[in-house]
């Protein structure tokens, strides 16, 4: 039996992010043809997603070899793949109902997780789930700062790469059905600012400005996190500041 993982979840998301998509409620990353249309929208909860409009733009794809999948569909599609890297059309899907990959919806799989926390503190782990639980949405989280999701709306249809701070993940957590490989926790220290310091979005002075921290703030830092800019030569670490992260030059932090 295959040994599925983060590393290799991250594999299969980069996989599907290649891939011609579209969202589909309920959709596991099979090839979209009538049948399937007909399938998934016949799944109880979701007639109302598929309105005629909806189905006539998947029908307008058939035969072009694109997938359907929604967010927790690509994770489950990848335990459901008979594959250690993934693949497309989750061969295994019935084995619905088993303990060790059992078919969830998004909250379901956050509720099973054992290891979990705010997104403040979401480690710097490729294949942690990031997670909305206000409006239910899940996404892999791949690294430097991107995720890679299935969507539909500002960001796309289907399967797409997006930046942390572009949608309010709130929480992050260990798929509970996988193995977690290198797995570092994150680990968070609190101080105080001992002059204000301009926040930004990557470690560079070219970096955007994300407005100015006043001296005495307190701010949640990222151990570790310390990266030099090579252009200024100035230390930056990363902080966590409202959904996402953003960075300050090291030297502001009291001492």
């Amino acid at each position: 039996m295959a040994e599925y993982t983060n590393l290799g979840l991250v594999k299969h998301v980069k996989a599907a992010f290649k891939l011609n998509t579209m969202y589909m409620w309920g959709g596991i990353l099979r090839e979209i043809t009538e049948r399937y249309i007909t399938q998934v929208s016949g799944i109880k909860g979701y007639e109302k997603q598929y309105p005629e409009s909806r189905k006539a733009k998947l029908r307008a794809v058939i035969g072009k070899k694109y997938y359907g999948v929604d967010c927790v569909g690509l994770i489950k599609s990848y335990y459901w793949s008979g594959k250690s890297d993934g693949g497309t059309g989750s061969p295994n899907y019935p084995e619905i109902g088993e303990k060790t990959y059992p078919d969830v919806n998004a909250n379901i799989m956050y509720n099973a997780a054992k290891v979990k926390g705010p997104i403040a503190t979401l480690p710097e782990t490729p294949g942690i789930i990031v997670y909305s639980k206000t409006n239910p949405h899940v996404g892999v989280y791949i690294g430097n700062g991107e995720v890679i999701e299935s969507t539909l709306g500002s960001r796309g249809d289907g399967v797409v790469k997006t930046k942390l701070n572009d949608f309010r993940w709130e929480f992050w957590f260990e798929c509970p059905y996988i193995t977690y490989k290198d797995s570092v926790k994150a680990t968070v220290s609190r101080c105080k600012l001992a002059y204000s310091a301009v926040a930004r979005s990557a470690p560079s002075v070219k970096a955007e400005d994300k407005g100015k921290l006043a001296p005495g703030t307190w701010v949640t830092v990222i151990v570790g996190s310390d990266t030099i800019d090579e252009e200024s030569g100035y230390t930056y670490v990363k902080i966590a500041r409202g959904s996402g992260y953003q960075w300050i030059v090291k030297s502001a932090l009291e001492k």
